[in-house]
């Protein structure tokens, strides 16, 4: 279902945050680093990506002379996606895929967008796009006071289509371009303690808001790395990350897991379960931590005071 990679590439276009002066390990490239690589003649705010709330990855893979490259979310607006990609300079032409992670505005917002720059530097050619059904129920998260607050819709499976989608819609799990990417089925929820979004409801057919805090929609990808092990990508971890490792462990016996990057949403109401996440997230052995977008600054030095330098904070550009 996997076949191993020689090299893993992950740029992220839209995150949270923007950060060139925080010192990076040696496979880290900071956003400043990258401008000066690419012939920047003078530092300037017209040279550096926007943050935004959401993520998204352009994750690039090489094996031999051949290398794939999959577009992991898109981020909530396409101005600040299509400024990014600008910025970055980035060759979307080059995207054989598109995965949704979940049916959450803040990673599908660009997906227009995204898929129109791509298939204006492809030859129009239709961009095979992974997505869960359950994704495009409306949402809204009713706190205990009992307020409705609805969540902008992801884009239509029209919609999609229409900007050049070939709408690849299950709940199974998936090896896409040539093996090199594993997308998940719908992910197990085993460990006591992650509970999901609290409050999130969903619109069901009826009409009717119905309780939707697991969010079995939400699914990650994987790659493998040849003598390193699974690299995972979770965008939000609603299933929890502890959970998403552990399907990924149990998915591919004997491969151990090197690295995950993502949102582990581990702040808000969620902050009361980082003493659990980070005693579990132990025993996986981790080398990276890449923690972006929803993990939150009190988990993220709790991850840093307990994994060190294994912990590598996520922001535009890097």
């Amino acid at each position: 279902m996997i076949e191993p990679v020689d090299n893993l590439e992950i740029t992220v276009v839209v995150d949270n945050v923007t950060d060139s002066l925080s010192s990076t390990p040696k496979l880290v490239e900071t956003e400043f680093a990258g401008a000066w690589r690419r012939g920047m003649k003078w530092l300037g705010g017209k040279c550096l990506c926007c943050a935004a709330h959401g993520l998204s990855c352009l994750i690039t893979v090489r094996t031999g002379g051949a290398s794939h490259s999959l577009l992991f979310d898109t981020g909530p607006d396409e101005w600040v996606f299509e400024r990014n990609v600008v910025r970055l300079g980035l060759d979307l032409g080059q995207v054989g895929a598109m995965m949704l992670s979940h049916g959450h505005w803040d990673h599908a917002g660009a997906m227009p967008r995204a898929l129109q720059l791509i298939t204006l530097t492809n030859g129009g050619k239709p961009v095979p796009t992974y997505m869960h059904p359950d994704m495009f129920s409306s949402r809204a998260i009713i706190p205990p006071d009992g307020r409705l607050m609805p969540m902008e819709d992801i884009p239509s499976e029209q919609v999609l289509a229409g900007n050049g989608a070939q709408l690849v819609i299950t709940r199974d799990e998936q090896s896409v371009l040539s093996g090199s990417f594993y997308i998940s089925g719908e992910i197990a929820r085993v460990t006591p303690f992650e509970r999901g979004l609290p409050g999130q409801h969903r619109l069901n057919e009826d009409g009717k808001w119905e309780l939707d805090e697991l969010l079995m929609d939400e699914r990650f990808v994987a790659v493998h790395i040849a003598n390193k092990g699974l690299f995972v990508f979770t965008a939000c971890s609603h299933a929890g990350l502890i959970n998403v490792l552990t399907h990924a462990s149990s998915r591919f016996l004997g491969i151990p897991i090197y690295g995950v990057l993502g949102g582990f949403h581990l702040a808000g109401p969620t902050e009361t379960i980082i003493p659990d996440t980070i005693e579990a997230l132990d025993k996986f052995n981790l080398e990276v931590i890449a923690a972006a977008h929803c993990t939150g600054w009190r988990a993220i030095g709790a991850l840093a005071t307990r994994f060190g330098n294994r912990v590598v904070p996520s922001a535009a550009g890097k």
